[in-house]
């Protein structure tokens, strides 16, 4: 199975049924380095016919080709529209006979999505819409998952791969299913849909020669049960890599929710490991009790805490025990291929979104997008209603897949994507310090922004039944704006407390009796473990020497004598 690491996504899909307020619950994270984090908008459009547009590869930028505009197109915010419709994706690859071979077509898997958004209302209408723009001016991206969910409360899995180049048909062949109410499913990077029923409409949908491509192409036998034909394991087969930098991931996540007992993350640990890939996790789980959406979050904070793939506890943790390493993720070592472990949070994220559609509100007014730059465990999110018509400048932006250069190599304090790096990148050279001050700073401003939130939603329905849908609208524009502009205003002066506390490897905190800054320097000091391990490593070479008893001199002797803003992190303890 071809996979791509940069392409690499995580996503979590929430029925309302699994979820505390009854809302459908999609999210997403959008990795990739050269990525840039901002919501995209297209406002609503009515086109005369021959209209065209031209298409750009959301990956590349490369110029694909023009499609006919549709007559109406509606207003999207991001991955979700005034329908309440949303999408996500993680990418998959597939097999090399049909990912990424189509060159001679038209449509990238990022066009796809923001192009149906504009066109489709519900996430039937979304499947359709995809499978017709596929056909008709051919897929050139590899096997893609998409994530779907409407107002009506459907939550759906989508996966699709080309047709490849011999078959005599452009386009993608792909499946379907919806997600029974009541369940969570996830997917990252690893096709998930096994074997599907054909006569079931309302819950599994296909292209008629999903098999025909596969047999064509001698991936699965002409003599073989067409009802036992399995997409994933025909057009992705789990291998070591996609179990261990995929699937594991989906397990974290899995594992969090199905029970307390962890009988799940020891049933599936060895699978996700890539040491037992015949032992396939289920498609979707039911969680033990009700998510919520800040539940949603903290799964996508994952860095595999507290299992066997923790990476913060080795050697390659370093001084301050952090999850992550340098890419790329897997590497050589005396001709031996080695890996780095691939968590959900992942420094590399351009944006990240949780988005919320809640039936029970009419249909301007029910999505929500909780968004934000960078790393999913080290960003806030803000929230932005899908029906808003305008976007907050340090929020608003174009992507690649409209033919614009992203700034990414333009440094602007204005805008979110920069100072959210900031923060993140500070806090991973000091993460056992810094990461817990900034994830209790993260969850006070997201309590904050949710109560903020409740407001604005019985504010916006008395508008709406007072007023109509547009006055709403307006409503929902204002307040998602403000918050935007709050938010961003709030994180670079909070990368200004973070300076202040952590600078030079101290933490320095408020002490209001000390009279030359109001403030005592903390020294941190070595952990026992790195302690260890540094004397292990190193001898004797930074012994003290044993010239006397106890050393008295070494409290009066230049920077070993003891400031009186400055105490160790023992001192300060006792």
């Amino acid at each position: 199975c071809i996979w791509d690491a940069a392409l690499a996504c995580t996503d979590i899909l929430v029925t309302p049924g699994a979820s505390t307020d009854g809302t459908a619950m999609i999210a997403y994270n959008a990795d990739s380095p050269t990525l840039f984090g901002t919501v995209y908008h297209y406002p609503p459009t009515k086109n005369e016919p021959g209209t065209m547009r031209k298409i750009y590869d959301w990956d590349s930028g490369v110029y694909l080709g023009v499609i006919e505009e549709a007559p109406v197109t509606y207003n999207v915010v991001g991955n979700s529209n005034e329908h309440g419709l949303v999408i996500g994706e993680t990418t998959f690859g597939g097999v090399s006979p049909l990912a990424w071979t189509q060159t001679d077509g038209i449509m990238d898997y990022g066009s796809l999505i923001y192009i149906t958004l504009q066109r489709a209302k519900t996430c039937r209408e979304a499947i359709q819409t995809m499978s017709d723009l596929m056909d008709t001016y051919g897929y050139v991206s590899g096997g893609e998952s998409f994530s779907l969910a409407d107002h009506s409360g459907e939550v759906w899995m989508m996966e699709v791969i080309g047709r490849g180049k011999t078959y005599g048909k452009k386009g993608a062949v792909w499946v379907a299913q919806r997600i029974p109410d009541g369940m969570v499913a996830s997917h990252a990077n690893q096709a998930r849909i096994r074997s599907f029923p054909r006569g079931d409409p309302d819950n599994f949908l296909f292209s008629p020669d999903v098999v025909e491509v596969a047999v064509h192409y001698r991936l699965y036998p002409a003599d073989a049960d067409p009802l036992e034909f399995s997409f994933s394991d025909v057009y992705c087969p789990v291998d070591f890599v996609n179990a261990r930098q995929g699937e594991a991931r989906v397990w974290s996540i899995f594992s969090q929710i199905v029970d307390p007992t962890e009988d799940f993350q020891s049933q599936y640990q060895a699978y996700a490991l890539g040491t037992d890939t015949g032992n396939r996790m289920p498609l979707y789980v039911k969680p033990h009790q009700k998510v919520s959406v800040t539940d949603v979050m903290h799964l996508m904070t994952s860095h595999f805490e507290g299992t066997v793939m923790d990476s913060s506890k080795d050697v390659g943790a370093g001084l301050f025990g952090s999850p992550y390493r340098p890419r790329p993720l897997v590497w050589e070592y005396n001709n031996t291929m080695y890996h780095n472990e691939r968590s959900v949070a992942t420094p590399k994220t351009g944006w990240s979104f949780v988005a919320q559609v809640r039936p029970w509100m009419p249909a301007p007014l029910s999505g929500l997008i909780w968004f934000a730059c960078d790393d999913s465990s080290t960003a806030p999110r803000v929230p932005i209603y899908s029906s808003s018509t305008k976007i907050a400048p340090p929020f608003a932006g174009k992507g690649s897949q409209d033919g614009v250069l992203t700034p990414l190599l333009e440094f602007d304090m204005s805008k979110a994507f920069w100072v959210q790096n900031m923060v993140s990148n500070f806090a991973y050279y000091r993460w056992n310090d810094v990461y817990p001050v900034l994830r209790s700073k993260i969850d006070a401003v997201q309590r904050d922004l949710l109560k903020h939130v409740r407001m604005t939603d019985e504010h916006a329905m008395k508008v709406y039944e007072s007023d109509g849908a547009d006055k709403a609208i307006d409503l929902l524009t204002i307040a998602s704006v403000n918050a935007s502009h709050r938010l961003h205003k709030k994180w670079i002066a909070f990368y200004g407390e973070l300076f202040v506390r952590f600078r030079d490897f101290y933490n320095i905190v408020p002490k209001k009796d000390e009279p030359v800054c109001g403030c005592v320097a903390i020294e941190a000091g070595l952990s026992e473990e790195t302690k260890r391990r540094i004397v292990s490593e190193t001898g004797d070479h930074y012994k003290v020497l044993d010239d006397s008893d106890d050393h008295p001199h070494l409290l009066v002797r230049g920077e070993m004598k003891m400031n009186p803003i400055v105490a160790s992190a023992s001192a300060v303890q006792r």
